[in-house]
């Protein structure tokens, strides 16, 4: 450069050739990092997802007596300490969804997890836990079926296989569709609406006839024919109604049309 001496330039060039060592050595530290953060998590993530496949698959092979008073317990609490891990939250757990029934809201923002602890008979006995994340970030995980059903009755003890998103009162809310079975010849699907609250799950029973959740009962020779139609904000379904006579549900013929109207699910033929 003009006016610059020799030594000038020189001490310029080292300094300019300093820097470019120095940004590229940051640049591969910080990718570096970045790798070995990736790396640890994927590792953290493929523990946690091999062993509880590995307890579920323990469960499912041992004896009713033990699978019943220990090794179900245990895998539920296991399955609950290890989904408050928001590495859970953020990625799937491919190995433990051969066992169990994961589904995912389209928004991304909650999984439910289902699955038959096989302590029952014809009568399955289905847990349901639901993951989601507070409006502080927490991962909260809570239990939707209530655990007895046998003994104080309801229909809780299903497993969530569909997923629908809604609004309500200009706020998102989550349609869900499970289906059971108590036995007996016949089954069931549950209709619920939740929305999630700062801290947990809150089901909007004035969302549906009744106040109350939606449960159909019909024979396990037939189908349901549930069906939730996102344009519309209709929820279909065929009719059933207990015959005395012949000690089943049978099917009426007619189809039950629900439409989403001021926040509440009402018939609609």
């Amino acid at each position: 450069m003009a006016g610059e001496t020799l030594q000038q330039h020189i001490a310029h060039t080292v300094s300019f050739n300093i820097k470019i060592i120095l940004n590229r050595t940051y640049l591969a530290i910080i990718g570096l990092l970045v790798f070995l953060s990736s790396y640890s998590q994927t590792s953290v993530l493929s523990k946690i997802d091999n062993e509880l496949a590995a307890t579920f698959k323990a469960m499912k092979d041992a004896d009713y007596q033990l699978r019943s008073e220990s090794l179900a317990p245990l895998f539920k609490k296991e399955l609950q300490e290890q989904l408050k891990n928001p590495i859970t939250f953020d990625n799937s757990l491919d190995n433990l969804s051969k066992y169990l029934t994961i589904k995912t809201s389209p928004d991304k923002k909650i999984k439910f997890y289902s699955w038959d602890d096989l302590t029952g008979g014809t009568w399955h006995m289905i847990n349901c836990l639901a993951q989601f994340q507070s409006n502080r970030g927490k991962i909260i995980v809570q239990q939707l079926n209530s655990g007895n059903e046998a003994e104080i009755g309801g229909y809780t003890d299903s497993k969530v296989y569909e997923i629908h998103e809604i609004i309500v009162d200009n706020k998102t809310h989550y349609l869900t569709f499970a289906w059971g079975t108590h036995g007996f010849g016949n089954q069931h699907q549950i209709i619920q609406v939740f929305t999630i609250s700062p801290n947990k799950l809150v089901k909007c029973t004035s969302c549906l006839p009744n106040n109350s959740d939606l449960v159909i009962e019909y024979p396990r020779s037939e189908e349901s024919k549930l069906y939730f139609n996102p344009k519309s904000n209709e929820i279909s379904y065929c009719e059933f109604t207990y015959d005395d006579d012949l000690g089943y549900y049978r099917s009426t013929g007619n189809s039950i049309t629900l439409k989403l109207i001021n926040g509440s699910f009402k018939k609609y033929n």
